[in-house]
C-alpha cells in the first residue's frame, strides 16, 4: 500500500521581519497591525466595534474575544479566518475589481461572519472536545461535518444584508449559475458542491449565496441557527447539520411550494410556454433523507421559475459572433483589435490556463504569451504591444508580495516589466502607446493615480486619492485628461481628472450600483454596469452628460472595444463561457438611463430580515489606544493539545500526548509532546520548533528517551578466550538534537514558479548508560552463554547534512493531470566529520523533467537518480528512489531512472450518493530501471557484483469525493513485473490534500 497526504499548520507565511508591529486590544478584539498603518487600524478598529452585535445578530450570537492580523505589505486583496490557532488574518489592498462598497467594510464583514460561525460551533458537545483537544477540535468539526458552501454562502449573504452593496448585488454573482440553470439544467447535489471536469461549475461561494439566502428568506434565521447548534452540540451524529436544516423546511415546505406555483403561473401569464407541473409531485420527488440535498433540489426549482421569469421580461440586442462556442467551458475577455484587423483576448477555461491569444481574420487562433497571475483581469494593448498588471513574488516574504506592470511586444516577443517601491495597477495606454496610466497603492494602503513613460518606466505624474478614496481603472481621454472609477462611502463615480491642473470633475455617479473598465471612444465614455440587474455596456456622452444602455444580453456583456470601423467588440457570457461578439453602433437604439436601478430581490429580503446596516463610529478614532506589540514575548501560543501525539511540522502521529502552538504572526511553530516510538521502552520526549521569522528558516528537534534493541552480534568471551556469535540485548538512554538552517529563495517570474533552497542540516546524538546483556549463542556453540566483554562506553554520532533543491514550474491548466513543463532537482551530501562514530558517507543527486504529451492534458514524466554510498552498512538512508515494485537498492553506487507518461481516460461524473462521487478517471503506464554496483566478500576475496534491475506497469487512479467530503482523494491501483523477483506485485495508492479544501 502506498499512503501519502498532507498535513500542517494554519500557516500563509510571514510578513517581513522589519515590521515594527503595535496592536489595537479591547475587551472584544485585539488587532495587530505594522506601525505605520495605526490609523487604518484604528479605523478597522470602528468597523469592528459596530460589527460585534450586528454581524451575528441571526444567529444570536456574539463570538469570544478574537485576534486579528492586518497584513499592509502585500497586494492581494484577502482575508481568511482560521482556528488552530484561532485568528483573522486580513490583506488590506483595495482591489481593482472591487465592488461599490469599501473594500475594509467589505473584507471585515465578511471575515467576521468567519468569526461568529466557527465560535458558535464551540458548545455542547464540541466544547467538551475543545477541552480535550483544543482549537483543533473546532475546526476538525467544522472540516468534517459543515459544507463550505454554507459557510461562505452565509459570509456572502451577510455583507450583501449590512451594506449597500455586497456581492449578491452584483449580476455576475449570478450569472454561472443562472446560465447554466437555464441553458443546461441542473446538476446532482454532488456534483454541484465537489466540481467537475467536464462541465464549469459555479463555486461554493456563489452556489451558496442562493443556498443559504433562499434558506433564510423563504424559512427564517431559525434554519441556520438550528443546523448549527444541532452539529455543535452532536457532531458524533454525522448528519446533524443536514438533520438540522431538514427539521425546519419540513415546517413551512407547502407553502415555498405554493411560491414555486405563483411563480409558474406568472410565466404563463407572460406568454412562456411552461409545461404543466404538478408540484407536489415535485416535492415529493425532491424529498430526501438528507437535508442539504432538499434544501438544493427546492432552491435550484425556485431559482429556474425566477431567473425563467427574468430572461422572459428580459430584450436581447443583436450581436454577430466572433468565436465559436468551444466543445468545453472557455472564457474569451477583453477582445481588442490590432491594426491588422486581428482580434487579441484573453483566454482561460478548464482546458486552458490564462493566456493571450490572437483569432486572425480567417477564424485561425494562436497563442501570443501565458502571462503569470493577474492583478485583475484586465489587460491594454497598443501598436503591436500589451500592458497588465502581474503578481510579483517577494523572495523571501510570502506576505510581501507587489503588482508589478508588465509589457510586451508582440512583434519582437519581448518581456519588459515596470515597477517600483510600491504596487501598481490597472495600466492603459495612451493614443500613442508612450504613456501608461495606472494606479499605485502603498503600504498602508493608499493610493494614486500615476502615469509612467513607457520606454524609461519613470512616473512622470502622480495624483493622489483623497481619504477613504480609491481609484480604479484608469483611461486616457487625451494626453491632459483621464477618466476612471472613484471609490469611496458614497459608492461609485465616474470621474475626469485633468492631469496639469489636477482637477477632479464627476462626470457621474451610480451610488451603490457598480461600474468598472471605461473605454474612451470618439466622444463617449463606453463601461461595464450593474443598472438594469444583468451586466451590461453603457454608454456617457462627454458633450451631453446622458447615460446610455448599449447592449441588454441574456446573462451578461462586459469588456467594450470600439474599433475604427464603428464597431463595438466585448464578452457576452454564455454556460459555456464569456464568448467574443461583435455589433455596429447604432445609437438611435440605444434606451437612454433614467437612473431606474435595479433592486435584488433576494439582497433585499436579506437586508430587511435583518434590519441593520454596517455604520461605524469613525468620529473619534483616538478612542482606541495604540501599545507595541512585542513579537519576543508573543513567541508561544499553545492553542491545540491531544491525548495522541501528531506533529503538524514533519507529519507525523503516534501513540502519546501533544501540544501545539503557533503564534499570531505564524513566526514561530512548536509542537511539545511525548510518543510512544518504536524501540524507545517508555516512550520518548519530543519538542520540535521551526522559526520562520528571518529570512532563514531555522528548525530545531529535541527528543530524548529510554532505548533497547536485541540483536545478533560477534562477542569475544572472557574464558575460555573465543569469539561466539550471541543474540544479545542493549539498553541505552538517547538524546538527539537536529538542527537546520534553510533559505527559501523564490524566484518566480511571469508564468513560471521557481524556489531555489540551500539547507544544512547538523544531527548530533549521545547514547549513554549502555548495557548490553547476552541472551543466547548460536546452536553451535555447547559451551553455552558465558562473560563477555562487550565494551558499553558511551559514544557521540554527529551527522552533517547539506542540500539544494529547486523547481521550475509552469503553470498548468484545470484539466492537466500533471505539470506540462517543469524541472525539479535535488542534490544531498551526508558525512560524520564531527563524533566518537565513523558513518562514511553518501552523495546523490536526482532529478524530474515534465514534458507535455502528444495530445492536450496527457504528459510525460522522466525521472533519474544517482548514489554514492562509501560504506555498505551505512545508517543513512537512501535519498533516491528505488525502481517501482522493487526493495530498496543499498550498493556502493546506485543508478536509478524512471519513465512515465500520464493522461486522462474520461471525466465520468459518477454518484454514488453519500458514499462516493467520481470526477475523473487516469491511466499512467510507467517503466523503471535501477543498476547498482555492490561488494560480496567470500573465503576467496571480495568480489564487486553489479545488478541491473527493470519494472514497468500501468496505475490506474480516480480523482473522488468521499463521503461528501470537499477534500479530493486521489484513489487508485498500480499493477506491475519486476525481475528482482521476476514476479508481479500490485499496490493500492491513495493521496489527499487538506489544501484543496
Amino acid at each position: 500500500m502506498v499512503v501519502s497526504g498532507y498535513s500542517q499548520y494554519f500557516d500563509t507565511g510571514q510578513d517581513p521581519a522589519s515590521i515594527k508591529w503595535k496592536q489595537i486590544n479591547t475587551s472584544n478584539f485585539q488587532i495587530i497591525f505594522p506601525q505605520e498603518s495605526e490609523h487604518k487600524a484604528r479605523y478597522v478598529a470602528a468597523i469592528f466595534e459596530d460589527l460585534l452585535n450586528k454581524g451575528g445578530k441571526n444567529l444570536g450570537h456574539k463570538p469570544k474575544k478574537f485576534s486579528l492580523i492586518m497584513h499592509t505589505h502585500s497586494a492581494t486583496s484577502n482575508g481568511m479566518v482560521a482556528w488552530a490557532p484561532k485568528r483573522m488574518e486580513m490583506f488590506t489592498t483595495s482591489s481593482q475589481d472591487n465592488n461599490a462598497q469599501l473594500w475594509l467594510y467589505h473584507l471585515a464583514t465578511h471575515e467576521y461572519r468567519h468569526i461568529v460561525q466557527l465560535d458558535k460551533i464551540e458548545q455542547g458537545f464540541t466544547r467538551v472536545l475543545n477541552c480535550i483537544f483544543g482549537q483543533q477540535a473546532t475546526a476538525v468539526v467544522v472540516g468534517l461535518y459543515i459544507p463550505p458552501w454554507f459557510l461562505e454562502g452565509d459570509a456572502v449573504c451577510t455583507e450583501t444584508s449590512l451594506s449597500e452593496s455586497g456581492r449578491g448585488r452584483m449580476p455576475e454573482f449570478e450569472q454561472q449559475l443562472r446560465a447554466q440553470l437555464l441553458e443546461k439544467g441542473r446538476y446532482c447535489y454532488d456534483k454541484a458542491v465537489n466540481g467537475s471536469y467536464k462541465d464549469f461549475i459555479t463555486d461554493r461561494y456563489k452556489l451558496g449565496y442562493y443556498l443559504v439566502g433562499k434558506a433564510r428568506t423563504n424559512y427564517g434565521d431559525k434554519v441556520w441557527d438550528n443546523a448549527i447548534n444541532k452539529t455543535a452540540k452532536k457532531p458524533y451524529g454525522i448528519t446533524s447539520f443536514a438533520d438540522g436544516i431538514k427539521e425546519v423546511l419540513e415546517t413551512k415546505r407547502d407553502s415555498v411550494y405554493e411560491l414555486l406555483y405563483e411563480k409558474q403561473k406568472t410565466l404563463m401569464q407572460l406568454g412562456i410556454k411552461v409545461e404543466e407541473i404538478d408540484w407536489e409531485m415535485v416535492k415529493e420527488k425532491n424529498s430526501y433523507s438528507d437535508g442539504k440535498l432538499m434544501l438544493y433540489f427546492d432552491t435550484m426549482e425556485d431559482l429556474l421559475m425566477e431567473w425563467k421569469i427574468k430572461d422572459a421580461t428580459t430584450s436581447k440586442s443583436e450581436f454577430i459572433p466572433i468565436s465559436k462556442r468551444c466543445d468545453y467551458y472557455t472564457n474569451k475577455r477583453f477582445p481588442k483589435q490590432t491594426e491588422a484587423g486581428d482580434i487579441i483576448y484573453l483566454k482561460y477555461g478548464l482546458s486552458d490556463g490564462l493566456c493571450f491569444e490572437k483569432q486572425k481574420i480567417d477564424g485561425s487562433a494562436k497563442q501570443i504569451f501565458i502571462p503569470g497571475n493577474l492583478s485583475n483581469i484586465a489587460y491594454d494593448y497598443c501598436k503591436g504591444k500589451l500592458v497588465w498588471a502581474e503578481s510579483k513574488e517577494d523572495i523571501r516574504w510570502e506576505k510581501a508580495d507587489k503588482s508589478i506592470l508588465v509589457c510586451y511586444d508582440i512583434i519582437n516577443e519581448k518581456r519588459k516589466v515596470i515597477c517600483n517601491d510600491n504596487s501598481l495597477f490597472a495600466p492603459s495606454f495612451n493614443a500613442n502607446g508612450e504613456q501608461i496610466a495606472a494606479i499605485e497603492s502603498d503600504k498602508k494602503g493608499d493610493n494614486k493615480l500615476v502615469v509612467i513613460n513607457t520606454s524609461s518606466g519613470l512616473i512622470s505624474k502622480k495624483i493622489i486619492a483623497g481619504e477613504k478614496e480609491y481609484f480604479q481603472n484608469p483611461k486616457f481621454i487625451d494626453d491632459n485628461n483621464i477618466v476612471l472609477i472613484v471609490l469611496n462611502e458614497k459608492g461609485k463615480h465616474l470621474v475626469k481628472i485633468n492631469l496639469e491642473s489636477k482637477e477632479k470633475n464627476i462626470l457621474f455617479s451610480s451610488a451603490f450600483a457598480d461600474m468598472s473598465y471605461p473605454v474612451v471612444a470618439e466622444n463617449m465614455l463606453y463601461f461595464n454596469a450593474t443598472f438594469t440587474g444583468i451586466d451590461n455596456l453603457f454608454a456617457y456622452d462627454l458633450k451631453t452628460g446622458k447615460i446610455f444602455q448599449v447592449t441588454s444580453s441574456k446573462f451578461g456583456a462586459r469588456d467594450a472595444f470600439v474599433a475604427k470601423d464603428s464597431r463595438i467588440y466585448y464578452s457576452d457570457y454564455s454556460s459555456d463561457g464569456y464568448l467574443l461578439v461583435s455589433a455596429k453602433i447604432d445609437s438611435s437604439k440605444w434606451k437612454q438611463f433614467k437612473a431606474e436601478y435595479y433592486k435584488y430581490p433576494l439582497a433585499e429580503k436579506l437586508s430587511e430580515q435583518l434590519g441593520e446596516k454596517l455604520k461605524p463610529d469613525t468620529t473619534n478614532l483616538n478612542r482606541y489606544q495604540v501599545k507595541n506589540y512585542s513579537k519576543l514575548t508573543h513567541l508561544f501560543n499553545f492553542h491545540s493539545w491531544a491525548p495522541v501525539f501528531i506533529d503538524g511540522i514533519d507529519a507525523e502521529a503516534d501513540i502519546g500526548i501533544s501540544f501545539a502552538s503557533q503564534n499570531k504572526l505564524s513566526s514561530l511553530m512548536t509542537t511539545v509532546g511525548y510518543r510512544r516510538e518504536e524501540g524507545f521502552d517508555n516512550g520518548q520526549f519530543y519538542v520540535n520548533l521551526s522559526y520562520r521569522g528571518w529570512f532563514p528558516i531555522i528548525d530545531s528537534k529535541l527528543t530524548l528517551g529510554n532505548k533497547s534493541s536485541e540483536y545478533a552480534s560477534l562477542a569475544e568471551r572472557i574464558s575460555p578466550q573465543q569469539t561466539d556469535t550471541v543474540l544479545v540485548n542493549t539498553d541505552w538512554r538517547q538524546w538527539e538534537w537536529e538542527n537546520s538552517i534553510s533559505l527559501p529563495f523564490n524566484i518566480s517570474a511571469g508564468q513560471y514558479s521557481r524556489k531555489i533552497i540551500p539547507k544544512i542540516t547538523y544531527n548530533i546524538a549521545r547514547f549513554a548508560n549502555l548495557n548490553t546483556t547476552a541472551l543466547a549463542t548460536t546452536q553451535s556453540n555447547t559451551l553455552g552463554l558465558g562473560e563477555y566483554n562487550f565494551d558499553d562506553q558511551s559514544f557521540t554520532q554527529e551527522i552533517m547534512e547539506y542540500q539544494l533543491f529547486a523547481y521550475n514550474i509552469a503553470k498548468m491548466a484545470p484539466r492537466d493531470v500533471q505539470y506540462q513543463w517543469a524541472q525539479i532537482a535535488e542534490f544531498n551530501y551526508r558525512n560524520t566529520p564531527f563524533g566518537d562514530r565513523e558513518l562514511g558517507n553518501t552523495w546523490s543527486a536526482e532529478g524530474y523533467l515534465y514534458f507535455p504529451g502528444l495530445v492536450k492534458h496527457h504528459g510525460f514524466k522522466l525521472y533519474g537518480g544517482y548514489q554514492y554510498r562509501s560504506l555498505i552498512n551505512s545508517r543513512f538512508s537512501n535519498s533516491i528512489k528505488s525502481p517501482r515494485g522493487m526493495l530498496n537498492l543499498y550498493g556502493k553506487h546506485i543508478v536509478t531512472a524512471g519513465a512515465d507518461y500520464a493522461l486522462p481516460l474520461f471525466y465520468p461524473d459518477w454518484n454514488l450518493g453519500p458514499l462516493a462521487y467520481f470526477k475523473r478517471v487516469k491511466l499512467n503506464t510507467f517503466v523503471d530501471f535501477g543498476y547498482q554496483q555492490r561488494s560480496f566478500e567470500s573465503d576467496e576475496g571480495i568480489f564487486q557484483i553489479n545488478d541491473n534491475y527493470l519494472s514497468g506497469g500501468v496505475e490506474l487512479r480516480t480523482d473522488l469525493h468521499a463521503l461528501r467530503f470537499s477534500a479530493p482523494v486521489d484513489v487508485g491501483v498500480r499493477i506491475g513485473y519486476e525481475n528482482q523477483s521476476n514476479s508481479m506485485f500490485a499496490d493500492f495508492l491513495i493521496s489527499f490534500s487538506l489544501s484543496s479544501y
